[in-house]
């Protein structure tokens, strides 16, 4: 079961992704939209026999989840925005980037994963510390394939260097990766099988490549209920 964990509604998206071999998306929107926004857009995905699917009853072929992009200025600001989330969407994203809030997103096991920790930054973001914190939290990070698209020549292969980075601390630390596309449109999917053999240029195998698309999406959908009620690590509330 294939599942692209970040992507931004457009009219269509369901079709367009189910015709790429996806059984799963998850619609993100960020912290700072309208809830209303995502509210209309997840009642067109839903109904699955309108014209966003052209008629087409997709409801028993792919499944789609809510999902909400946190931008935090700081730390303080980002648990503040956790605290006020967590309980209101499937998939929880942090938007990275900044160093401090990368560090705070890992920390905290009450995040699903830690969008592009390298944005804007010269290095990944990302290093043996936040490594550790982020296998003990179990908060996978994002290798966005889009961001690395919408960069060109010498950009390009400095975002390739921070994959490679990204791809080799994993491999020590053993913290959960997923690959997803940061799709707004129909031009930004891509197929699960071009983004296996496009990760062997950033050093994943195709087993790794398999688990991030595949097995870590899926088991961050079901297990996104247990975060509702996680209070700190090891501490969960009990209705």
């Amino acid at each position: 079961m294939f599942i692209d964990l970040h992507v931004h509604y457009y009219p269509g998206i369901t079709i367009d992704a189910w015709k790429m071999g996806y059984q799963g998306l998850v619609l993100v929107r960020s912290s700072e939209e309208s809830p209303s926004n995502l509210k209309g857009s997840k009642k067109l995905l839903i109904n699955n026999k309108n014209s966003d699917t052209h008629g087409m009853d997709l409801s028993s072929k792919i499944s789609t989840f809510e999902g909400v992009e946190i931008r935090a200025k700081n730390p303080e600001d980002l648990k503040r925005k956790i605290q006020k989330f967590r309980m209101r969407t499937d998939v929880l994203l942090v938007h990275g980037g900044d160093l401090k809030v990368n560090r705070a997103a890992v920390e905290d096991p009450r995040v699903d994963v830690l969008a592009h920790p390298y944005r804007g930054r010269r290095d990944s973001g990302f290093n043996h510390v936040l490594a550790k914190k982020a296998a003990e939290n179990n908060v996978a990070v994002e290798i966005n394939i889009g961001y690395l698209l919408r960069n060109r020549n010498h950009r390009r292969q400095k975002v390739l260097a921070q994959f490679r980075e990204l791809v080799k601390l994993k491999s020590k630390f053993h913290f959960p990766m997923v690959i997803t596309t940061g799709a707004r449109s129909l031009y930004d999917l891509r197929s699960p099988l071009d983004l296996m053999a496009l990760s062997k240029c950033f050093g994943m195998d195709k087993e790794s490549s398999f688990f991030a698309l595949s097995t870590v999406p899926k088991a961050i959908t079901v297990n996104s209920q247990l975060k509702h009620n996680l209070i700190s690590s090891g501490v969960r509330l009990l209705e």
